[in-house]
């Protein structure tokens, strides 16, 4: 295996939009260390939230790979079917 950093990406969520990042990592690296050492708090805020790669939840001690889309994922602010149902009276109303 090479020791050569290699890139991944990092998506998270800021003011309801998704935001993303580019670092370059040591392979070996697990989720927990890069967010770590890459101060990755001042990204978001990152208490309560689950992570991804590629869609699928994974836990901090995850090992990162080469071409990663490493995803944070924030707490929904309400309840989605609920949205959706308030969303669509509100468009009958219109």
């Amino acid at each position: 295996m090479s020791n050569q950093k290699f890139k991944i990406e990092i998506f998270f969520p800021v003011n309801k939009k998704l935001k993303s990042r580019e670092y370059l990592i040591s392979p070996g690296t697990t989720l927990d260390y890069f967010l770590k050492s890459h101060d990755a708090n001042i990204l978001c805020d990152f208490r309560n939230v689950k992570y991804g790669v590629f869609g699928k939840i994974v836990n901090l001690d995850y090992i990162i790979k080469q071409g990663d889309r490493i995803e944070i994922y924030h707490q929904a602010s309400q309840d989605p079917k609920k949205a959706r149902i308030k969303r669509a009276e509100s468009k009958k109303k219109a």
